[in-house]
Parts: C-alpha cells; sequence; structure tokens
C-alpha cells in the first residue's frame, strides 16, 4: 500500500502531503483519528522488511511498551506488528505529535538559559537510563521534543539495553552522522555507549545553541576559538560551557564525565547568578565594640606609613648635593662618577637596635663613587648620605665619605672615614635643619676627600 494522505492504518488516517521526516529505518506521517487526535505515525521502510532494521524496529517498539510512561520519554500511544510485513500489512507504531527542539528557535544568547534548562532535563532522563545499562545511540536535536512544554526524549531505534539481542554487525556505525562518538565507529555492538551518548549530547547542544546546521567535527577544544560554543552564542556565561563541551567530546571516552555529571553541571550552570543579594545588617554596634580593638593598629600602621614617606623625603632633598658633588669629582679627577644605591653601607653605618629599644623600621642609602685602578691596586671613593626611619618616630640621616684600598680583590685597611650624623622626630623643624646643614658640610668635606684619594693612590 503506497503511503498517502487519507490512507488509514488501524484508527489513524495520513494527514498531509508528504511525510514529518525520513530516517534510516523509517519514514514519519502526522496522523489523525476520528476523535480529532493527533499523532505521528512511524513505518518502517518496506525495503527493511526480513532484515535487522526490522528486527531494530521491533525492539524499539517493545522497549517503548516497556518505558514509554517513563519521564522524559516520548511515549507509545498504538503500534503494529504483523508476523510478516508487507507492503499491504506494514508494521507502525505511534506516537504524540511533539515539536521538535529544531522547530523551537533555540539558538543565540538570548535563548541559551531556555535551551540549558530543556537539555538539562533530557539529561537527567537519560542519566537514570543509564543507571539501568540503556543506551539512547542516536541522540541529535531532530530526535528531542517539547511536548505540553516538557522536553521528551525519542526515536528509540538504535536503543541497548540489557538481555536485548545483538542486531548490529561489527563493520555496522552505530550512532547519528555529525554526532557519533569515535569509538562508535566500528565493533560497537557491546561497548557500553554511555560515554557516547554524553559525546552526542554535548554535539546537540552545542549546535542548538551556535544555530549551526551541523557540529564541527572532533573535540571542541577551548584552545581554538573556532570550536568554542562561546564563539557562536555571546551569552555572558557561554564561555562557561565552553569547558564542558570539551570534556565531553573528548577523544578518549573515559575523560567524559557521565550523563548525570554532565546534567548536573547544566544544572550549576543555571543557577549563576542567581545568588541571594546581600542582606542589610547594621554594624554600627559592631563597629563601636571593635573600634577599641583595631584602631591602635591602623593607627600605628597610618603612622608608621607617613614615617617612611618622611624618611625618604629627606633622602630625596640630598639628590642635588650628591649630584654638585658628581660633577666635581670628575672636574677634578677626570674619572667618571657612578650615583647608585649604597647597599654595602648598611652592615658598616647601621642604626644599632638595643634589646628592648627602638627599631629600625626603613632604611636607604645614595652614593657618588669614583674609582681608580693601577694593577694590582684598586682605590675608590665613595660620598654617601643614609637615612633610617626608626620605630620611636625618628629619623637619624647619616653622611660621610669613604676611601676604601683593594690589592689583589682583597681590601685592606683604610684611611679613617669623615662621617657626621643626626637624630631628629620626623617632619619636625630641627630634621629639616640638620638636613640642610648636613648637605652642606658633605660638599664642603669633598675637597679633603678628594685630597686624602688621591694620597691613598699615590701611597699604594
Amino acid at each position: 500500500m503506497k503511503l498517502e494522505r487519507g490512507k488509514r492504518f488501524g484508527q489513524w488516517i495520513l494527514k498531509g502531503e508528504k511525510p514529518l521526516g525520513k530516517g534510516g529505518n523509517g519514514v514519519v506521517w502526522e496522523v489523525e483519528n476520528s476523535e480529532g487526535n493527533k499523532a505521528a505515525i512511524k513505518f518502517l521502510q518496506s525495503h527493511h522488511f526480513g532484515g535487522p532494521r526490522e528486527k531494530r524496529f521491533r525492539l524499539e517498539i517493545d522497549f517503548l511498551k516497556n518505558e514509554g510512561m517513563r519521564p522524559g520519554i516520548l511515549p507509545l500511544i498504538d503500534s503494529y506488528l504483523p508476523d510478516f510485513p508487507s507492503e499491504k500489512d506494514r508494521v507502525w507504531f505511534a506516537v504524540p505529535m511533539a515539536i521538535p527542539f529544531t522547530d523551537l528557535n533555540l539558538s543565540g544568547p538570548a535563548n541559551l538559559p531556555k535551551l540549558v534548562q530543556l537539555i538539562e532535563v533530557v539529561s537527567k532522563n537519560l542519566a537514570e537510563l543509564h543507571d539501568e545499562s540503556k543506551w539512547h545511540r542516536d541522540l541529535k536535536p531532530e530526535n528531542l521534543f517539547s511536548l505540553d512544554g516538557s522536553p521528551l526524549i525519542g526515536d528509540f531505534g538504535l536503543v541497548d539495553f540489557p538481555g536485548k539481542d545483538a542486531v548490529s554487525t561489527n563493520i555496522e556505525i552505530l550512532g547519528p552522522l555529525f554526532y557519533i562518538a569515535p569509538e562508535m565507529m566500528q565493533n560497537a555492538e557491546n561497548i557500553p555507549a554511555g560515554p557516547a551518548d554524553v559525546y552526542s549530547l554535548a554535539k546537540t547542544l552545542w549546535v542548538l545553541a551556535s544555530g549551526q546546521h551541523y557540529p564541527l567535527q572532533g573535540e571542541q577544544r577551548i584552545d581554538n576559538p573556532s570550536l568554542r560554543l562561546s564563539t557562536y552564542c555571546r551569552h555572558e556565561y557561554a564561555h562557561v560551557l565552553d569547558s564542558l563541551m570539551e570534556r565531553s567530546t573528548a577523544f578518549d571516552p573515559s575523560r567524559r564525565p557521565s550523563m548525570k555529571e554532565f546534567s548536573n553541571e547544566l544544572g550549576e550552570w543555571l543557577k549563576i547568578g542567581s545568588a541571594s543579594a546581600p542582606v542589610n545588617i547594621d554594624m554600627s554596634a559592631l563597629a563601636k565594640e571593635c573600634q577599641g580593638i583595631f584602631e591602635p593598629g591602623i593607627i600605628a600602621e597610618r603612622n608608621q606609613k607617613r614615617l617612611i614617606q618622611n624618611a625618604e623625603s629627606v633622602l630625596v632633598s640630598f639628590d642635588r648635593t650628591l649630584e654638585r658633588m658628581s660633577a666635581e669629582m670628575e672636574k677634578v679627577t677626570k674619572i667618571p662618577p657612578k650615583t647608585s644605591e649604597a647597599y654595602d653601607l648598611y652592615e658598616r653605618f647601621h642604626f644599632i637596635e638595643a634589646f628592648g629599644g627602638h627599631k629600625l623600621v626603613w632604611r636607604r642609602a645614595r652614593q657618588v663613587r669614583i674609582t681608580t685602578t693601577t694593577d694590582p691596586f684598586t682605590v675608590y671613593l665613595q660620598g654617601f648620605v643614609q637615612v633610617e626611619a626608626l620605630s620611636n618616630e625618628n629619623i637619624r640621616v647619616f653622611v660621610g665619605y669613604l676611601i676604601q684600598p683593594i690589592i689583589h680583590g682583597t681590601a685592606v685597611i683604610p684611611p679613617e672615614p669623615w662621617t657626621k650624623e643626626s637624630i631628629a622626630s620626623r617632619g619636625s623643624a630641627q630634621l629639616k635643619n640638620d638636613s640642610e646643614n648636613l648637605q652642606a658640610e658633605l660638599f664642603a668635606h669633598l675637597g679633603q676627600a678628594i685630597r686624602a684619594f688621591a694620597e691613598t693612590v699615590k701611597i699604594n
């Protein structure tokens, strides 16, 4: 019997001018009964009569009879199974008329939360099947449906379940083209297909969200922008799904999440941004209570910061004097001076902390140095300023000249250095005056220091 509008099969009459769709095993038509109830009826294509596809068709009907009332599965409402099907006596089954996901306009960033919500329900129902070692093996957008707003899984033509007789051959590909996991390409009949279902569902989500007609091949790797879901769907949290897509499409099935883990991750994704707003709490009483506890530490930290800032400004005030010293050193000796930090002074001229006394808080030193070498002798002249901040709010300013002869790389006893220092309270007028006086004395003693440097060079 030719399939065309008006033909009757059981209580059902074919509607429309052409099928709703066609797959590997069968063809689907819209039908209606005398009570006006509509359904989708699936016929096994005639060239599969008597072959493994007929056996698989019958297994699908058996599965739906046993599982059709399970939530999340497109239910069986009628079927016909002649012992020897023919063109005039076809095998068929009917399910409710539902809307495939491909007709729901689920692509784009605005629709991503709705799509993820639907796929989460699908994955949760699949996870329950997986717990019973029941695998769909044919997941793709065309096989997911919405009925009265509820997402349902349809087309169990490749279903596998405990106790099912083997149907496929070792060379047969099991799964939907473009969505099939690599391990299902051959010798797949006895492979537990839970990871393959995860792979196919991830590809399904990618296609529906991106608006593409087919998924890209292989792993949806994050390190390749052209494979990311977030490249095609600009939702603010789409990038979070990129990681799930990568793990779910891993080439190695053992690296993929289980269907339950896949479902849980989608559920967590739906919660992003839904955290409760902070509760308004009057903290004034607590602030008053804690004031005496934390305020001393805050004040101490603030005062230390001011102390260090003051000490730094004192050191900077010597820059002009150091520049004048450098120019005069070069004018007299013709040796280019070097101006730098003077870390080597710290251990020689540092502030000595007494037990139980004040502590060093901060220290820095600057120097101008000239060096001459007549093998095996090296002699250098070092003019310097060192500023130290002390824990009693005082600032120590230490200036001087140091001449150091070196023979064969070993320092020898130097001439007595000239030094002078001042200790005054931070920010005080005394500190400012002492700093200016020390700058003047340091520059005034430059001539004596150069003369002593020359005598040391001459002696060595």
